[in-house]
């Protein structure tokens, strides 16, 4: 079984200047909240259970939950008492995750084909690897790493390593959907441990450990998506899916 993770704990600091009063993962796009277009987009590729990581200073995600439970999921909510990075994020999930899998879906992040999950939990499935999908973005473009990887016999992409975030030094970016086996955690807690007090535990050291050992593949993105966290991809996707 693979268990769905959607960490909204962070701050939104990006776009808090321009919607001070709602958390960017209740922001409408074409009528529904992006956490609704996740939560669709976990069902639609046929899990059940979800897990959504939220924060105490944002009670209206809990109350969104309460109001609309999502059709054919069973959802949980938990709370990362402080933003202190993806990774640590979804390691509030471990003890509701168990011994499942796990899928990591950014809710900030939409697509205008899905569900985008559904190719990376199959690539999962059949190699028994780590999964990331991987989209083509400018040299410029965003703050995220870039990965190199090399073309695999099955079709998708073995992942050699993943860069820093801020060098983009390639067109090839980890994006906001993966999938993990249950041994993810004790990777994030041995990275955890190596962190300067007070540092964030965030994902790219994590895909960089399992690119090192050969345990990430990669799947290529089909059709365009919007980082809808900050005010640009934001107003794109309202432009390309209203």
């Amino acid at each position: 079984m693979t268990t769905a993770v959607i960490p909204c704990g962070g701050r939104g600091t990006r776009l808090a200047a321009r919607y001070p009063h709602t958390p960017k993962e209740l922001l409408p796009v074409a009528g529904l909240p992006l956490l609704q277009w996740t939560l669709e987009e976990v069902a639609a590729a046929g899990l059940e259970r979800v897990i959504v990581v939220t924060s105490p200073t944002k009670p209206q995600i809990a109350k969104f939950l309460t109001d609309q439970p999502p059709n054919r999921l069973t959802t949980y909510v938990v709370t990362q008492p402080e933003p202190r990075g993806l990774g640590d994020a979804v390691t509030w999930a471990r003890d509701l995750v168990g011994a499942d899998d796990v899928a990591v879906l950014l809710p900030d992040n939409l697509f205008a084909k899905g569900p985008a999950i559904a190719p990376v939990l199959a690539a999962r499935r059949a190699t028994g690897l780590a999964a990331v999908l991987l989209a083509e973005l400018p040299p410029t473009a965003g703050a995220t790493g870039r990965a190199s990887a090399r073309p695999r016999a099955d079709g998708l992409l073995q992942v050699e390593a993943v860069t820093d975030k801020g060098t983009a030094t390639g067109r090839l970016a980890p994006v906001g959907r993966m999938v993990f086996g249950p041994d993810v955690f004790e990777r994030w807690e041995r990275l955890r441990a190596g962190l300067l007090p007070g540092a964030e535990l965030d994902d790219v050291p994590l895909l960089q450990d399992l690119a090192a050992d050969g345990r990430l593949v990669g799947v290529a993105l089909d059709g365009p998506f919007y980082d809808a966290g900050v005010p640009e991809g934001y107003t794109a996707a309202l432009a390309a899916l209203s």
